[in-house]
């Protein structure tokens, strides 16, 4: 089976965010079958897993939400000799672009998705009861509304899916209702395989196992245990946050279904004079993917700094918009073509090429270029305590600003950061935190674009601070 909802390593669900897919356990036969098929695509930085479950000796499987780069679903198929029979979608995805369409164009299989969404483009739609056959699988499907009206979950008598994602604060009775109705209705040993892990927006606190079981989830999840769907809901709520800003758009693109492309091909390389000419449109943006100290050291004035590791697409979510043209700098070829990869699954399409040979082509060009100051955390405690002209910027989330920040300083969580401009004295130098310096730096370069001229990022940030055994503010 597939369950919908997701859960945390202290036990919570994924909240209002969350999705899974879930397969039933070897508890609910004497055994496993040890021919069928499940396995797991991920898709690293989105925290985003996929399933293939099939029956290899009839030779059909079914894909469930999938992502848009498709060859991962064809080559287990091609690999377990089976064909791709079902597409199945658990909800319209608000983290990622479905391939839902690309991979029925690619194999014929048709799509199946929840009937509560109006897709625009060929979709079965599926209601509660429904049954789906795959080989001799059968999945019953669960209509488990909360995290979005078509939220579905698969039970079946070898497998299943389910998933769900972002919603309003109406949908935690619905959800509560989901889960106490329909999922926990199920057997104890149900097998819980999470659509989303550790790191996704699209819950809080999302633990690093790859599965659980609803037993155990019955026993120590503690939102499972309030006693209304009042108490439910205040719980999962208060462990949310903002949404990233590209999720609304992929719902809608998601449900109109985009056009179904082949993977892109790869950024070309550009010479520092193309580079140049090629950034003075003025819809194009320079994302600077190298690492922190990298870009504080040289960068291309104007440049977005957004280091390629894993929250990479996350952070991309955030402070990218699908109408800019983007520029990469970036370590070599191959990390341009894995940021390429990234941006094209949450729908950034308009990547221009990267600059061949990175900044080694630009400097000796003879360009000029822009560098970031370093304040480390025993200067900046000394600057403090001296009550000297600066601005302590803390750009983490409001979650990790309660719980204890740097003395005297003022909060604006990064993606947010341009709504708070106009409180800072530009004629000021400002160090910027976050926990480790990543967020930091992604801030520190967006200060630096909008004109302020005396930026230092603060490296180790809260982590060094914390070190360094020095008090926080609370």
């Amino acid at each position: 089976m597939v369950a919908g909802g997701g859960w945390t390593s202290r036990g919570e669900p994924h909240g209002l965010r969350a999705g899974s897919v879930c397969t039933l356990s070897p508890f609910s036969f004497p055994s496993r079958r040890s021919d069928m098929l499940l396995e797991t695509v991920k898709s690293e930085g989105l925290a985003h897993l996929s399933y293939v479950l099939g029956d290899p000796r009839a030779g059909a499987c079914a894909v469930i939400d999938p992502r848009r780069d498709v060859d991962a679903y064809l080559d287990i198929a091609h690999r377990r000799q089976v064909q791709i029979t079902h597409v199945i979608e658990t909800h319209v995805h608000a983290d990622f672009v479905s391939g839902s369409r690309a991979l029925a164009a690619r194999t014929g299989a048709p799509v199946y998705g929840g009937a509560a969404t109006d897709y625009a483009f060929d979709v079965e739609p599926l209601e509660d009861g429904d049954e789906l056959t795959v080989g001799s699988l059968t999945l019953e499907v669960v209509h488990t509304p909360g995290h979005s009206p078509e939220h579905l979950a698969l039970v079946a008598s070898g497998g299943g899916a389910g998933l769900a994602d972002t919603a309003p604060e109406e949908q935690a009775h619905r959800l509560y209702h989901s889960l106490n109705d329909k999922l926990l209705a199920l057997d104890d040993g149900l097998t819980v395989y999470p659509a989303h892990g550790k790191g996704s927006p699209c819950g809080g606190n999302i633990g690093a196992r790859d599965q659980t079981t609803i037993g155990y989830e019955r026993r120590h999840n503690d939102a499972l245990q309030a006693e209304s769907a009042e108490a439910f809901a205040e719980h999962v709520l208060g462990g949310l946050e903002h949404e990233p800003f590209y999720y609304r758009r992929l719902k809608k693109e998601n449900a109109r279904g985009l056009d179904a492309l082949d993977d892109p091909s790869p950024p070309p390389a550009l010479t520092a004079d193309a580079f140049d000419a090629e950034r003075q449109n003025e819809e194009t943006l320079v994302v600077d993917t190298r690492e922190i100290d990298a870009f504080a050291g040289a960068h291309i004035e104007g440049a977005l700094s957004l280091p390629l590791r894993k929250s990479f697409p996350v952070w991309a979510g955030w402070m990218l918009r699908p109408e800019q043209r983007l520029l990469l700098v970036t370590g070599g070829p191959s990390d341009a073509a894995t940021a390429q990869r990234h941006l094209w699954r949450t729908g950034f399409d308009r990547v221009a090429g990267f600059l061949q040979n990175g900044m080694r082509n630009w400097t000796e060009s003879g360009r000029p270029f822009d560098r970031l100051g370093a304040l480390g955390v025993h200067e900046l405690k000394a600057r403090i305590e001296d009550d000297a002209p600066l601005h302590v910027l803390d750009v983490r989330s409001e979650a990790e600003w309660e719980r204890g920040r740097i003395p005297t300083a003022r909060h604006a969580w990064a993606p947010f950061l341009p709504e708070h401009l106009d409180g800072l004295d530009r004629e000021q130098p400002v160090a910027v935190y976050c926990g480790s310096g990543y967020r930091a730096s992604i801030a520190a370069s967006v200060l630096r674009r909008t004109g302020f001229e005396r930026v230092a990022n603060v490296p180790g940030s809260m982590g060094a601070w914390k070190a360094a055994g020095y008090d926080l503010e609370r």
